[in-house]
C-alpha cells in the first residue's frame, strides 16, 4: 500500500501516532505540509515563530529521508483550498490512504472534516489520531456527563483514567521503499521575511534539540520546580513550550520521562515533578475547553456575562504596554522580554495580561492576539485560556476582583529587580528599595517614563465594571 502523511502541527518522527501507522501498514510512504501565509495570518502566527517552523520543516525533512520518505511542501491560500490541493496530490500520486493527528479549533475541524469527505468520496481512506492530547477530546466528563470546566476535577479524573500502556510510545522505524519523487522543502519559496529581534540561538532546531532541553531540565531543575517556578531570573521552567505548540516533542514523551524519575506517581513524591506534570495537563484542559466549547475558538468568553462588559481603549496606553513603556518595572521587563526571546515567563503572563484587562481595562482580544503575534511558543488553546483566565472571562478564571497588584508582585517574585534590570537597562543602577516602583526623581534621571495609570483608581474602576456587567 502507498501511504501520505499530512505534517500539521506534529513536526517530529518520535510518538507520532499518524506516521508510525503509516510505517506499519504502508510499503511506500510520502509526506505533505500544507503552508499558507494567509492562514499563518489569519491566526495571528509570530514571525519569530513561523521562522521557527521552516527550520524545523527542514529538521523533519532530513530525518524522514533517511526513512525513504520524502516531504513535500504544498502552497495553499488557506483552510478552504486544502481539500482540493490534497485530493489533487492524492490523485496524481496514487495515494491510497491518508493519515493525520487532528489539530484544535473550528476552522481546522471544519478543514478536516471536509478532507475527510473530499478524499473517501475518491476511495482514498484516511485515519486520524490524536497526538496532542493522552484523552481523546471531549472523553472526559463530569458525573453529570457534561465536559469538564474547572481544572481540578478535571485533572482528578484525568488521573483515575490514566493507563501507564499510554506511555508505550517507542517504535523503530525502517527504510521504506524509495518513491519516485524527491523532497522541495529547499526549494520552496516560503515568501518569508524575518521581522523579529529575537536571538533563535535561544531556541534549538530538531527533535533532540527538544529532547536534550527537557533531559537538562528534568536532570537539574526540575525537582526545585515548585519552588522556583515563580522567579524570573532563576529560569526555573522548562521552556519546553515552544517544541510542543509545533509538535517537536509530544507530551506523552514529557509525561513519560517525568514520571520515570517520580516512581510513576502523579501525586506523591517530589512535588516539583508533580506540579510540572501539572502544567503539561493544564495544556490539555484547554484544548478541551476549545474541543468542547467551540464559542471560545470564535473571539468569544467563556463566561457569557462578560460579554456585557464596557471595555475602554486609549491607543497611547496600549502602545506603552506593547513597547514596555507603561511606568512599572515588572510589567516593562516582561513586555520586553516578549521582544527579545519570543517568549515570556508564565508568571509574568498573568502578570501582564491582568495589568491589560483590568487596570488598563481593555478587551483580552486585544492582548491574546498581540501575544500571539510575537510568542515561538503561540498555543491558540493554551493562549486563548490564559487570558480569560487573566481577564476573569474564561473558564475556572480568576474571580473579577481578583487583580494582582504589579508592584507587590515584583517584589514579591523578583527581589532583588534582578529579572527588571536585565530587561530595563536604564534602572540597572537602582537599589532594590526603589527600583520596583521607582520616585519621580530617580524616574527623571534614569530616563524612565511615569506610571501610565493609578493603580488604585483603575483597581476600583475595573470592579465596577464587571458589577455593572454581572448585574
Amino acid at each position: 500500500m502507498k501511504a501520505l502523511v499530512w505534517f500539521r502541527s506534529d513536526l517530529r518522527t518520535h510518538d507520532n501516532p499518524a506516521l508510525r501507522k503509516a510505517f506499519k501498514e504502508a510499503d511506500g510512504i510520502e509526506a505533505i505540509f500544507s503552508y499558507s501565509e494567509n492562514q499563518l495570518n489569519n491566526h495571528n502566527e509570530a514571525n519569530v515563530k513561523v521562522d521557527f517552523l521552516i527550520q524545523h520543516l527542514f529538521s523533519l525533512e532530513k530525518t524522514l529521508s533517511s526513512y525513504n520518505v520524502s516531504l513535500t511542501i504544498i502552497k495553499s491560500n488557506g483552510f478552504d483550498e486544502d481539500p482540493v490541493l490534497i485530493e489533487k496530490y492524492c490523485l496524481d500520486r496514487s495515494i491510497e490512504k491518508v493519515f493525520w493527528n487532528n489539530q484544535f479549533g473550528e476552522d481546522e475541524s471544519l478543514r478536516d472534516k471536509k478532507v475527510l469527505e473530499t478524499l473517501e468520496s475518491k476511495g482514498i481512506s484516511v485515519e486520524t489520531f490524536h497526538d496532542q492530547v493522552i484523552y481523546m477530546p471531549g472523553y472526559l466528563k463530569t458525573g453529570q456527563g457534561n465536559p469538564y470546566s474547572v481544572f481540578t476535577p478535571f485533572k482528578r479524573k484525568w488521573i483515575e483514567n490514566f493507563q501507564m500502556d499510554f506511555l508505550d510510545i517507542d517504535f523503530k522505524y525502517v527504510e521504506k521503499n524509495p518513491q519516485d519523487i524527491t523532497s522541495n522543502v529547499s526549494a520552496f519559496d516560503f515568501n518569508y521575511s524575518r521581522t523579529h529581534q529575537v536571538d533563535m540561538s535561544l531556541w534549538g532546531i530538531g527533535e533532540s534539540a527538544a529532547e536534550i532541553r527537557l533531559n537538562d531540565f528534568l536532570n537539574e531543575k526540575v525537582m526545585n520546580y515548585s519552588k522556583n517556578r515563580n522567579d524570573p531570573i532563576l529560569e526555573g521552567t522548562s521552556r519546553i513550550s515552544p517544541y510542543l505548540a509545533l509538535g517537536i516533542i509530544s507530551p506523552k514523551k514529557c509525561i513519560l520521562e517525568a514520571l520515570k524519575i517520580n516512581n510513576f506517581e502523579f501525586t506523591s513524591g517530589n512535588t516539583g515533578i508533580t506540579k510540572w506534570i501539572d502544567e503539561i495537563v493544564w495544556r490539555e484542559f484547554y484544548k478541551n475547553i476549545m474541543f468542547s466549547f467551540p464559542k471560545v475558538s470564535r473571539g468569544q468568553p467563556f463566561q457569557d456575562y462578560s460579554k456585557k462588559i464596557k471595555w475602554r481603549y486609549s491607543d497611547e496606553e496600549f502602545k506603552a504596554w506593547k513597547e514596555g513603556k507603561t511606568g512599572f518595572p515588572i510589567v516593562d521587563a516582561a513586555m520586553r522580554q516578549i521582544r527579545n526571546e519570543g517568549w515570556m515567563h508564565n508568571r509574568l503572563r498573568m502578570v501582564v495580561a491582568m495589568f491589560f484587562t483590568k487596570n488598563m481595562l481593555h478587551d483580552w482580544r486585544l492582548g491574546e492576539a498581540y501575544f500571539m503575534q510575537n510568542l515561538i511558543d503561540g498555543d491558540f488553546a493554551s493562549n486563548n485560556g490564559g487570558w480569560q483566565w487573566s481577564s476573569s472571562t474564561g473558564t475556572d478564571a480568576a474571580p473579577y476582583f481578583r487583580i494582582f497588584n504589579p508592584i507587590t508582585q515584583s517584589t514579591n517574585f523578583d527581589k532583588e529587580g534582578l529579572f527588571i534590570k536585565k530587561y530595563i537597562p536604564e534602572l540597572k543602577d537602582l537599589d532594590k528599595s526603589v527600583i520596583h516602583n521607582p520616585p519621580k526623581e530617580h524616574r527623571k534621571y534614569c530616563n524612565y517614563p511615569e506610571p501610565i495609570l493609578d493603580l488604585k483608581e483603575s483597581r476600583l474602576r475595573a470592579i465596577e465594571a464587571f458589577k455593572i456587567a454581572k448585574s
